[in-house]
């Protein structure tokens, strides 16, 4: 309850100090009746549908995800506008209190108390409003803004009838999330479009609970490729984030989602191999369960999915976090010579200027966050992701199709 109070409070308090820089900037009082209504509608909307779903009960099965998400992010977006326009207002008064101290004891026949300035308000109105329209575009447009990257990958190695050989590769569907069955489909043509010879996914299709595909099916399952489709398990397949009332739930959830990527014409490969063949020569694919360092679950095999290869082979790895290459991939005694993954979906926020900057916070947790990186004569592809999870927009960091032509150099 103390808790919960303090919230409250604190809560009170950003609004207060907010509303202030507001009535300071606005002399017609326009400008602050426009922030109070937007304000109230926010706040009602949210609590509307927080308050529905204890009601109803709602859960990832009921679109639970979709029915907060937004509304939140809007909360969040505004939050984050005040803690922003506070931050000026804040330094302003320490000014303020400093200056107005003085001349209480250094000069007592002036008024010693310093008005707020108003050009400082409309300043700081300015700068917290710049992120806004970015993230608005990210939730309402930008996270179904499907991105095609092209790369052609040189080896020395690789198998002549392989020269040319084209890999669409996509990651993190996180079917729980999507809620745009246009888009999805453009998404799914686009894939097409690019008559890839084999296609493969990185794993986590649903956030948690199988049922999330009941949805997408049909549209999934329309992805093809001259080769087939793969793909490997992430950590959101396994169903870890959710409580379970009996552990036979979990698990039967954890099959229904191999039973239904089956289905959808998807070939799961956990800790095994495949030999891809052209004419009599071929490629090895090898697939690992999830790896992720930390806190993230352990179950990726790299040494049992190698049963059987030869030395010489050429191999590519699907494995979902790049945090497995990093911390064991890239140093095995086995060469391997591309590695694929997804996980990071380059935090869904940065900025990428193609030969200037590429940045997003996602670096502060991953080394290895998007796009290609080659170390040691061999190559690693973060995928972005396919769909989101969390926030649910994209500000710069568009969902990503990856097109790999591999190249005998």
């Amino acid at each position: 309850m103390l808790r919960w109070l303090i919230v409250i409070v604190v809560f009170l308090l950003i609004e207060i100090y907010a509303f202030q820089a507001f009535k300071t900037a606005s002399k017609n009082g326009w400008f602050t009746k426009s922030y109070i209504i937007i304000n109230s509608l926010v706040f009602i909307n949210l609590f509307y549908r927080i308050f529905n779903v204890y009601l109803k009960d709602l859960d990832y099965s009921d679109q639970y995800y979709n029915f907060l998400s937004i509304p939140f992010a809007l909360f969040f977006t505004l939050f984050c506008f005040k803690l922003i326009l506070i931050s000026f207002l804040f330094f302003e008064d320490i000014l303020r209190l400093i200056v107005s101290t003085y001349k209480f004891f250094f000069s007592p026949t002036e008024s010693f108390l310093i008005d707020r300035r108003g050009f400082l308000s409309k300043i700081a109105l300015l700068i917290a409003s710049i992120p806004i329209p970015f993230v608005l575009h990210g939730i309402f447009k930008g996270r179904y803004n499907y991105k095609v990257y092209n790369y052609d990958l040189n080896f020395e190695d690789l198998p002549k009838e392989f020269d040319g050989y084209q890999i669409t590769h996509i990651s993190d569907i996180h079917s729980g999330s999507l809620n745009n069955i246009k888009s999805v489909e453009y998404a799914v043509e686009l894939i097409n479009e690019q008559n890839s010879d084999l296609i493969l996914f990185t794993g986590d299709i649903v956030n948690n609970r199988a049922d999330e595909l009941d949805v997408w099916k049909n549209t999934l399952s329309k992805i093809k490729a001259n080769d087939g489709k793969y793909s490997v398990l992430g950590n959101h397949d396994y169903g870890d984030y959710v409580n379970w009332k009996f552990e036979h739930e979990k698990k039967d959830n954890f099959e229904k989602i191999l039973k239904i990527q089956n289905e959808m014409g998807f070939n799961l490969l956990m800790n095994e191999n495949i030999n891809i063949k052209r004419n009599k020569q071929s490629i090895s694919l090898i697939g690992v369960e999830n790896w992720g360092k930390g806190r993230f679950k352990k179950k990726g095999d790299i040494d049992k999915a190698c049963n059987g290869l030869n030395e010489n082979d050429f191999k590519i790895v699907m494995s979902h976090d790049p945090s497995h290459w990093d911390e064991i991939l890239k140093n095995h005694k086995t060469h391997f010579h591309l590695t694929l993954s997804g996980h990071t979906h380059g935090m869904q926020f940065g900025i990428e200027i193609p030969g200037w900057i590429k940045w997003s916070p996602a670096k502060w947790a991953y080394k290895h966050w998007a796009g290609l990186y080659n170390e040691n004569k061999q190559f690693l592809n973060v995928n972005r992701g396919f769909g989101v999870l969390g926030f649910p927009g994209r500000v710069g960091i568009p969902p990503e199709i990856s097109v790999i032509t591999l190249k005998k150099s």
